[in-house]
């Protein structure tokens, strides 16, 4: 009897830890507010990224490798936070302790990653609407299935458009609609509508499903996302009459943008769930005729003809419309926001000395493969700890082959330091690179 206490208690005492370890960097819905009033405070620039639609192909398969590897570069960004804008998970046929154990694998893929890069979301119809497995969800990512915080002087509102089917009328589905999640004052719709006035230089509204879908752009009989466009205008309204300076969404399993007026609407759905569609949609051809000379069209000999072809669609894709695996950076920079579409294997880190605990001096090659100047701030390495800190610096090989110091306004930063244990530590760099370039980044103990 006391052999099965003593390990019921340590047993008791790891999954304490392992729980306590896993949700650190989860923001759960109840206390964003908090959090970002903290986190965000005084703060005019800052970044973060938007992905989701990161689940698998069909039930009980593997999350996508192409999803783990969105992680990695997300921990290597390490932006301020991190939004997921739903269906991490396959959620439909799953009773909720399976529904509980596929998001688990998720949160510990993301913190094997990207562990202390906090993460907010916004729950999909994968995550909330079949049976009960909004029962798992709500103790993982919190009970309010729509909020909003202000971090900065950006304010963020978090739509749900896809509540429980049990909560839904008959004939709804997914949309804007008015209903209490059990733990605001008011309904969403006219949450929606009292949280649209707070004052911010900047207001960013996250949803699952888009606005303009690429893929029912007519809505009709079996629209894709918005059941009707009269439910759709209702919250497109609210909108157009506020200043908003982005909706994020994703569902659809593509990449697609329209702006009206000043506000841009993403479709952001290439989170590495199965793609909806060919990679681009036609192909430019010369009329002969002014004033461009090209016309948009499509042929069967080409990407399938630009074709969409799944559940309840089969059309051409707009024009824009990509059907890429990819994440989004956001940069707040003052009264200026940018966005920058990102595609996985845009990066590399590859360690060709130390960080292995023991060795006093660590070597990485950061490679940028983008055509844009890039800092990373998440290069890590596993140094032995010391007492004297660490120093840094970075070298670069030119075209003549030459090596050479980075200048010291390029040169890499410690940013931070985490002891581990008397004898380990975690250094944390951060390195600027250059379009498609590469910097060597040195840390020794002292």
């Amino acid at each position: 009897m006391k052999r099965s206490f003593k390990i019921l208690l340590v047993l008791s005492i790891l999954v304490l830890f392992v729980s306590t370890w896993a949700f650190a960097g989860i923001v759960k819905s109840d206390v964003a507010a908090q959090w970002a009033k903290n986190e965000g405070a005084g703060k005019t620039s800052f970044t973060f990224i938007v992905f989701g639609d990161n689940r698998p192909t069909s039930p009980a398969r593997p999350m996508p490798e192409v999803v783990k590897v969105m992680m990695r570069e997300i921990g290597y960004i390490h932006p301020d936070f991190v939004i997921n804008t739903g269906d991490m998970i396959i959620g439909y046929t799953d009773t909720v302790e399976q529904a509980r154990e596929e998001l688990l694998g998720f949160i510990d893929e993301y913190y094997k990653y990207a562990e202390d890069v906090p993460m907010l979301v916004v729950a999909g119809n994968h995550e909330i609407r079949p049976g009960d497995i909004v029962d798992a969800y709500r103790p993982l990512f919190g009970k309010k299935l729509y909020y909003d915080f202000t971090y900065g002087n950006s304010h963020f509102i978090m739509v749900n458009t896809n509540f429980p089917g049990k909560w839904l009328e008959k004939g709804q589905k997914y949309g804007f609609y008015n209903i209490n999640d059990g733990e605001h004052k008011l309904a969403m719709a006219d949450w929606f509508k009292e949280v649209l006035k707070v004052k911010a230089d900047h207001t960013f509204v996250v949803q699952h499903v888009p606005l303009f879908s690429a893929l029912s752009p007519n809505f009709g009989k079996h629209p894709k996302s918005f059941k009707t466009k009269e439910n759709r205008d209702e919250e497109l309204n609210l909108i157009m009459g506020a200043d908003v300076d982005a909706v994020f969404s994703g569902h659809e399993h593509i990449v697609y943008v329209e702006k009206h007026g000043e506000t841009f609407f993403f479709t952001l759905g290439g989170g590495g769930a199965p793609l909806y569609g060919t990679t681009t949609g036609g192909y430019n051809i010369n009329t002969g005729e002014g004033p461009d000379y090209a016309k948009l069209t499509y042929d069967p000999a080409y990407e399938n003809g630009g074709r969409a072809k799944g559940y309840h669609y089969d059309l051409h894709l707009p024009a824009g419309a990509l059907s890429i695996f990819s994440y989004m950076l956001v940069t707040v920079n003052g009264d200026k926001v940018s966005y920058e579409l990102l595609i996985p294997h845009n990066m590399e880190v590859t360690y060709v000395k130390g960080n292995d605990g023991i060795a006093n001096e660590a070597v990485a090659t950061v490679a940028n493969r983008t055509p844009f100047e890039r800092t990373y701030k998440g290069i890590k390495f596993l140094m032995p700890y010391s007492e004297s800190g660490y120093e840094v610096y970075g070298t670069q090989i030119d075209w003549a082959r030459k090596e050479s110091q980075v200048s010291e306004d390029k040169a890499p930063k410690i940013l931070e330091v985490k002891k581990i244990n008397d004898y380990q530590a975690v250094v944390r760099v951060a390195v600027t690179v250059p379009g498609a370039f590469s910097i060597d980044v040195h840390v020794k103990a002292k």
